[in-house]
Formats: C-alpha cells, structure tokens, sequence
C-alpha cells in the first residue's frame, strides 16, 4: 500500500470514529432503559431490583446498579442492625446481569425513555462520574435511601423533575404494608419486619415515596410525561418483558393475620393459666409454668430490649417510636430467672413473677388502646392481639400458683 492511500485510509477511520465519537458525546447514539428484576428466593431479595442500562451503538450495554454490597462481609448483619450498611454503584456488562437474574428465574422487564440525547447524555455522565470510587458509595435507608430511590433520583434528574412531579398522589399502601405483602411467603422475615418498623412506616406516603421498591418505580415511570416537540409525550417510549421468571405473583395486599394471631394468644394463653391452676395439685404443671414462663420472658424480654436499641443507638429511622415496644416489655427478660423460682415453687419467686407479668400485661394493653389516639396509633393490632392475652395467662397462672403455693 503506497504512502498516500494509507494516509488517505487513516484518515477515513478517524473521520469515521471522530464523527462516532462526536455522536456518542451528544448522546445521539445512545439508548437508556430502565431495568426492573423480580424478586428472588432469598430474604435479601424478596422486594426486586432495578438498575439503569445504557447501551451505545454497535457496543455492549452497560448495567449501572446501585444495589452492590459485600454479601459474604462479617460485617454485614452487625452493620445491617446498626443502620450503617454501605451499598455502591456498580458497573457490568449487559450480558453478565441478565446470565445472573435468569440463572436466578427473576423476571427481567426493560423501559426505554424517550429522553433527548442531551438528557441521555448527561445521564450517563452523571451515571460514570457517580460510578467513580471515591463517589459510589451511600449510606443504605431502607426506605428512602435504597437502589431503587437512587435510579428514580437519576432518572428525575434527567428528566427535569418530571418524575417526582408525576409521584405526588397519594397511595393507599404504607412503608410497612409494602413491606409486609412482599414478605408474606416467608414468615419469618414477615414477623421480623412487623416488630422491627416503628410508627414513621405507618404514615401516609405517595407514588413517589413508594418507589422505594422497584416495581412500583416501574409502574410510575409509566405516568410520567416530559416535553415534547408537539407537547408532552410519554417518558417510556416502549417497553418489553425480556425474561418471565416462573414464579408466583406477590399479593396485592399483605395478609390479615389478627384473628389467627388471636387465636394462638388465646390458646397460649388459656394453657398458661390452666397450668398454674394444676400447679397445686401437680407439681408437674407448676415446673411447666414456670419453664415456659421462663422462655417467654426471656424470648419476649430480649425483643423487647432489641426494639429500644433500634430506636435509641443506632440510624434506623424506620424502628423509631415503635410501639411494640409495650407489648414486649424490656423488663420481662427478668422472668427468666423467676421463672425457675417457680419451676422450683419458690413463694417469693412466684410472687415477684406475678407483679412482673401484671406489670408487663398493663404495659401491653396501654399499647392496645394507644391504638385510638390520634398520632400514637401504629399498625401493630395482630401483634397485640397474641401478646396481651399471653401476658394475661401469664399472670393469671402465676396468681394461681401463688395462692396455692
């Protein structure tokens, strides 16, 4: 090849690859879409995912995600109780995610957005310049600060405030119903999260606020209308299910448990009783009593003491001002020792366990009927509904066994 026909060949490419360059940089040649994942098997994963995917011309696509943490830390769960759990914006290869989320069978659904290429552009420099290490880490909120509200934060920006303009309905659901419907197949992360939120879970919220899970992002983003050449248009200009996992749907609704819960306190509760109304006959019944009651206030006790910890020493604003703190009554933990003075038939025991249960059963029913006061009420009326009649029999069977001592 002659001098001139390289130099004339060279050219040609960097005229070629500075006008793609020139393109990229405006955003011409870019799509964005917005990804939602379904949910998973494990706890961590139950609520979905969501992530932004920006895709340049002829090249790969990039997955932004601001979901990333070290599952395999030591430092996960004691960070994770603490309220101070960092996440970061990750970045991966298109192919990489969804290989990930289909082995997983999590629906994968894309948005894309009609942005103009000056948006799509700044998005994705605010997406590499965020995705830096010095900038991609963030103190995690469960509710207000979690990988679904960064992508809805992004997405706004790009789209002038738009979103969070189309977000200010108000919806029917809470933080806590959210929460609690989206965990309903697996009961005990459904109980843990139905004693850990505190009353702020329990307040109103609109379309905006609950985008903290990414379904319902997706389904927002599909309400929000930008400007247009000819008005406004739809910000999602297509969308499309690319993988549909083979899983059943979560409820609408969490469930109503309180006449179940009833029961089982009920029951408890009446057998409790029943025990300490046999300890004068049966001896047998009374180191019953006082075993169970033991357990129960040890169990009962250390929640108790766990639900102040979140609200006083650590930056769970979701556990603040939880009032399940006075159906658990801290103190209860006392009765695992007196309950062995009972097991023991200890008259002093039995007496000092008898006061610690009214005392915990007054407690409980405060919280009851706290529930009819404006701005103390919490959505907590199945979990009073077994406790109060426990704390109850508790102290019903523990008088029993006084008198009879």
């Amino acid at each position: 090849m002659s001098l001139r026909v390289f130099s004339a060949v060279a050219l040609a490419v960097l005229v070629i690859a500075g006008a793609r360059f020139a393109r990229a940089e405006t955003g011409e040649d870019l799509t964005v879409f917005v990804l939602t994942f379904g949910p998973g098997d494990h706890p961590f994963f139950k609520f979905g995912h969501n992530a932004i995917l920006v895709e340049p011309k002829d090249e790969s696509g990039l997955v932004y995600n601001f979901g990333t943490f070290e599952f395999d830390s030591p430092a996960l769960i004691p960070k994770f109780l603490r309220g101070r759990f960092k996440y970061w914006l990750s970045v991966s290869r298109m192919e990489d995610t969804f290989a990930s989320y289909v082995s997983d069978n999590r629906t994968i659904e894309a948005q894309e957005l009609d942005l103009t290429a000056a948006q799509k552009w700044a998005l994705w420099q605010s997406l590499r310049d965020n995705a830096r290490p010095e900038n991609r880490e963030y103190l995690y909120d469960y509710f207000r600060d979690n990988c679904s509200t960064r992508v809805r934060d992004a997405i706004d920006r790009a789209a002038g405030g738009r979103v969070r303009q189309a977000g200010q309905r108000p919806v029917a659901m809470t933080f806590r119903a959210d929460a609690l419907r989206m965990t309903a197949d697996f009961f005990p992360e459904y109980l843990g999260l139905d004693l850990g939120l505190g009353r702020p879970t329990d307040a109103p919220i609109t379309l905006w606020d609950e985008a903290f899970l990414p379904e319902r992002m997706r389904d927002l983003l599909r309400e929000v209308r930008i400007p247009g050449e000819f008005g406004d248009k739809p910000l999602v200009k297509a969308e499309r299910t690319l993988f549909a996992a083979r899983r059943p749907p979560k409820p609408d609704r969490p469930p109503n448990w309180t006449l179940f819960f009833l029961a089982a306190g009920l029951a408890l509760g009446a057998l409790l009783a029943g025990l300490g109304r046999l300890g004068g006959k049966h001896p047998a019944a009374r180191v019953g009593l006082g075993i169970a009651g033991s357990l129960l206030g040890l169990v009962f006790g250390v929640l108790g003491l766990i639900l102040l910890s979140f609200w006083l020493f650590t930056d769970h604003k979701a556990a603040y001002a939880n009032a399940n703190i006075f159906l658990l009554a801290p103190w209860s933990v006392l009765l695992a020792g007196y309950g062995v003075g009972v097991a023991l038939g200890r008259p002093a025991a039995i007496r000092k366990a008898f006061w610690l249960m009214v005392a915990a059963a007054g407690f409980a029913a405060i919280g009851v009927l706290a529930k009819v006061i404006p701005g103390l009420s919490q959505d907590n009326l199945a979990l009073g509904a077994f406790l109060l009649p426990v704390w109850l029999g508790l102290a019903a069977g523990f008088r029993w066994a006084m008198h009879r001592g």
